[in-house]
């Protein structure tokens, strides 16, 4: 069972509290397009290190080993997490120029306003 604070002490026969408190149509998780980005860039930056973590590792396999056939397997594992880190830091890039996109739009937006409050 939960405990609900009324600020009246609370009780059975009290009425429940005003619901009118919180904006009505105000989502408070809802993201807003700043904060998406963010959370995409810092998905994408854990994915990078963690390929960066794959790539150290059979860097580390093929210098460490002498067998023909696990030197193969490294330098294979070796190009797929490159190509990945490849194609994640593509998709960084356009995400860090959608947010300088977002910013110019929004800094042009602030400046012709100031403009306008000025004239």
């Amino acid at each position: 069972m939960t405990d609900a604070v009324f600020p009246n002490g609370g009780g059975s026969d009290l009425p429940l509290p005003d619901l009118d408190y919180f904006k009505k149509g105000c989502n408070p998780l809802a993201q807003t397009g700043r904060s998406k980005l963010q959370n995409q860039r810092a998905t994408l930056n854990q994915q990078i290190i963690k390929e960066m973590r794959l790539r150290a590792g059979a860097e580390n396999l093929l210098r460490a080993t002498s067998n023909h056939k696990i030197r193969e397997m490294a330098t294979l594992e070796l190009s797929y997490v490159n190509s990945n880190l490849q194609l994640l830091k593509e998709e960084l890039e356009g995400l860090n120029s959608s947010v300088e996109v977002y910013q110019n739009v929004e800094y042009k937006m602030l400046s012709s306003a100031s403009r306008a409050s000025f004239s």
